[in-house]
C-alpha cells in the first residue's frame, strides 16, 4: 500500500504524472458539459413535444368507405392514406389540425384536441364536376364527345315563357326539326332527327326519361321539370337501343334531390297571345260589286253570280249588310295564357327526393282551343348499398 501511495503521488519531482492529472480533469470536465448540454436540449423535447396516435375512418356516405384518402398534419410533411376500408392511423401532436381530402370531394379539416378516434365524412364537391352529356346508357364529358349530340339544359329552358317542353325545342337544337302540327295550345309536335326515311314505318325518335322509354314524352313533362335533354343523332351512338333508335333517340333527364334541407321553389309566367297580322277583307257591298265585275263577259259565271247574289239592281241592298270579320270573331282575342310550377326538394346521403306539382292554362287565339293540365312529377332517388341504387 505504501509503494501503490508513493507511486501514484503528484509530486514536483514526477512531471509526467502531473500532465496525466490535467488532462483527466479537463476531460471530466467536457464530460460534464457535454451531459448537461444534451439535458437542456432534450427536456423542452420531453415537455413540449408531446405526441399520440390518432385512427378513424373517412366515408362518403353511410357504409361507403374512401379508400386511397390523404390524411396529412397541416403545416408539416406528416401524412397517411386510408385503407380499402377507409381507415387510417396518424401519429401527431397534441394540437394538430388533420386536413383530409380525396379527388373529386371537399377537402375537410378537423381539430384532434382530446379526441383519438374519428369519424370523417366528405362531400361531393360540385365545383371540380365537369359537364358530362349522356350516351346511351352512360355518360361522357362533353370535351371528350365525338359522336353528333344536340343538347338543352335547364337554364335555356327557364326562359322560354311556354308550357310545353315539346316547343321550347324549337330552333334550338342543330339538325334537328320541330314542327308544330297547328295553332292550337295542346298541339301535337313533331320532331324529326334522321329525316322521314324509317325501317319502322315511324318517323318519331325514341324518348328515354331518367332511363325508361316513355312514348310521347314530351307532352306529359312538365318545362320546369327537366334538367337536360341530349339528342342521339349518330347510328353509334343510337345503336345500343336496337331498331327502336333508328330514328334518333331524345334522352331526357329530370331535375332530382340533393343532400340538403328542404327547399321549396315557385317558377311561373303569365303572358297573352294575339294574332299577329290580320287580312285585310272587304265589306259586303265592296266584295258583292267585285264578283259582279269579274262575272261579266261570262255567260255561266252571269249566271252563278245572278243565282247566288241576284240581278244589277240588288246590288244596292248590300250597302245595308252588317259588317262581320270572322277573323276577328274566330282569332281576336287576347288569349291569356299562365304556368304555376312548386316543386320541393332535398334529401340525405341514402335518399334524395323531387315532387313537382304544374298547373298549364292557355286560352287559345281560336275560339274552343283552351288548354288546361295539371302534371305531378315524383322522383325518389334510394341508395339501397354501396352498389345498388333505386
Amino acid at each position: 500500500m505504501q509503494s501503490i501511495a508513493r507511486n501514484c503521488a503528484f509530486t514536483p519531482n514526477n512531471p509526467e504524472k502531473i500532465k496525466l492529472s490535467s488532462m483527466l480533469k479537463f476531460l471530466l470536465n467536457r464530460g460534464l458539459m457535454l451531459t448537461a448540454l444534451a439535458f437542456v436540449l432534450l427536456t423542452p423535447l420531453g415537455l413540449y413535444a408531446q405526441s399520440k396516435v390518432v385512427s378513424g375512418t373517412v366515408k362518403s356516405g353511410p357504409n361507403e368507405f374512401v379508400p386511397g384518402a390523404s390524411v396529412m398534419e397541416k403545416g408539416t410533411s406528416n401524412g397517411t392514406v386510408t385503407d380499402v376500408d377507409g381507415k387510417f392511423s396518424i401519429n401527431v401532436k397534441e394540437n394538430a389540425v388533420l386536413v383530409i381530402s380525396f379527388i373529386g370531394m371537399a377537402p375537410k379539416e378537423i381539430a384532434v384536441a382530446n379526441q383519438t378516434t374519428l369519424d370523417i365524412t366528405l362531400d361531393a364537391d360540385i365545383t371540380q364536376l365537369s359537364e358530362v352529356v349522356v350516351i346511351g346508357y352512360g355518360e361522357v364529358e362533353r370535351k371528350d364527345l365525338t359522336t353528333s349530340v344536340s343538347s338543352i339544359n335547364s337554364k335555356q329552358l327557364k326562359d322560354i315563357p311556354i308550357n310545353s317542353a315539346a316547343q321550347a325545342l324549337s330552333g334550338r337544337l342543330a339538325g334537328v326539326q320541330v314542327t308544330t302540327s297547328e295553332g292550337s295550345p295542346n298541339a301535337q309536335v313533331q320532331i324529326r332527327v334522321r329525316g322521314g326515311g324509317s325501317i319502322t314505318q315511324d318517323n318519331t325518335p325514341l324518348y328515354v326519361v331518367d332511363g325508361v322509354q316513355v312514348e310521347n314524352a314530351l307532352s306529359v313533362l312538365s318545362p320546369q321539370d327537366i334538367e337536360s335533354i341530349d339528342v342521339l343523332k349518330d347510328a353509334s351512338a343510337t345503336a345500343i337501343y336496337g331498331a327502336r333508335g333508328a330514328n334518333g333517340v331524345v334522352i331526357i333527364v329530370t331535375k332530382g334531390g340533393r343532400k340538403m334541407k328542404p327547399l321549396v321553389s315557385y317558377n311561373g309566367l303569365v303572358g297573352f297571345r294575339q294574332l299577329a297580322n290580320k287580312l285585310e277583307v272587304m265589306n259586303p257591298y265592296d266584295f258583292v260589286m267585285y264578283q259582279y265585275e269579274r262575272s261579266r263577259g261570262n255567260t255561266a259565271a252571269e249566271n252563278t253570280f245572278r243565282d247566288s247574289y241576284g240581278n244589277f239592281s240588288d246590288l244596292e241592298l248590300y250597302k245595308g249588310v252588317p259588317n262581320v270579320d270572322w277573323q276577328e270573331e274566330s282569332f281576336g282575342r287576347t288569349a291569356v295564357m299562365q304556368t304555376h310550377n312548386v316543386s320541393v326538394a332535398g334529401g340525405t346521403t341514402g335518399t334524395q327526393y323531387n315532387v313537382s306539382v304544374s298547373s298549364n292554362k292557355e286560352e287559345g287565339i281560336q275560339i274552343g282551343s283552351d288548354f288546361d293540365r295539371k302534371l305531378v312529377n315524383v322522383r325518389l332517388d334510394q341508395k339501397i348499398t354501396g352498389f345498388l341504387k333505386a
